[in-house]
């Protein structure tokens, strides 16, 4: 019998945070993953914090305490309704588990440590409840993203379509990790993959007092890269229909030389109708510095309708 994976979702009510459910919940196969639903309760609503350090009375604690029992009535209904996208999408009710907890350190916190409990991957919505729709992750998303390096952390955009998956390729140890990580959790009937590649322009090569060296010597070392990544890109797509993928629908695919990989790798994967993007965390892959480069803004960006994986 197969493993059956772990998956995290952190749950806080927000559009995009049941966005991640439903995300999850056609993504896999029902019968090959279990999800933990995680919510993190604060002690107080923002207005009654100053309360702590005034001396209660009567007043105070019928306050706190109405509070505390209506917020737990509502995380109770929202992990509730969050349950029941799993159920409808064929999850057996044993496979999901709900964990409604304090604050103890903070939201995101909490959250990361609860990540390190031999989960696989997280799932996380682009903005948290009470972001405004025009930001591109919210801020606990944003710790969260810089701070678990231990699993794949995937933030859902705006209703993802999660048939196929698009892998942001340059040969690099990172976007192997990547198609790694699609060979051990993404397998699934009708599920097409692209490996995709995106060339560095003519003027990317300098020489060793850093000027552009000629067209012709550039174009030498281009016709080499390309020739490198073909066998490497080879290499990766029979890692994946090793893993499970249909041979006929892993597809490998080298862009011309852009501006911008990383706005070439969303755009291809929207045109494409690739609804999720992996990606390596560092090195040379199409998402370089990820966790603070201007890239990775640019990639959340144009995908906000896509999961992007960040492996």
């Amino acid at each position: 019998m197969a493993k059956i994976q772990k998956m995290l979702i952190a749950v806080d009510g927000s559009e995009s945070s049941m966005d991640a459910v439903g995300y999850v919940s056609l993504f896999f196969n029902p019968g090959e993953v279990a999800v933990t639903l995680i919510h993190v309760m604060a002690d107080l609503p923002e207005g009654l914090e100053d309360l702590k350090n005034i001396e209660s009375s009567g007043t105070q604690d019928f306050e706190t305490d109405h509070w505390r029992s209506q917020m737990t009535e509502n995380v109770e209904k929202m992990m509730a309704s969050a349950q029941k996208i799993l159920l409808d999408a064929g999850f057996d009710q044993q496979a999901i588990d709900i964990k409604i907890q304090n604050r103890v350190a903070g939201v995101a916190k909490d959250i990361i440590a609860e990540s390190e409990n031999s989960y696989d991957a997280i799932f996380i919505g682009r903005r948290g409840a009470g972001n405004p729709k025009d930001i591109i992750v919210g801020a606990t998303a944003y710790r969260m993203m810089s701070s678990i390096q231990h699993l794949p952390v995937v933030v859902v955009g705006d209703k993802p379509d999660p048939k196929h998956v698009l892998i942001g390729f340059d040969g690099s140890e990172n976007s192997f990790a990547a198609v790694d990580c699609a060979c051990s959790l993404m397998p699934k009937t009708g599920r097409k993959v692209m490996l995709c590649h995106v060339g560095q322009s003519m003027g990317s090569y300098l020489d060793d007092k850093k000027k552009v060296i000629s067209d012709d010597k550039a174009k030498a070392l281009q016709e080499q890269g390309q020739q490198k990544i073909r066998e490497l890109m080879a290499d990766a797509a029979n890692r994946l229909v090793k893993a499970g993928f249909d041979p006929d629908m892993v597809v490998e695919e080298m862009l011309a030389a852009r501006v911008s990989r990383a706005v070439s790798i969303a755009k291809t994967a929207e045109i494409e109708g690739y609804g999720t993007i992996v990606t390596g965390r560092r090195g040379l892959s199409v998402i370089k510095d990820f966790l603070m480069g201007r890239v990775s803004m640019k990639v959340l960006h144009r995908a906000h309708e896509m999961a992007v994986w960040i492996v």
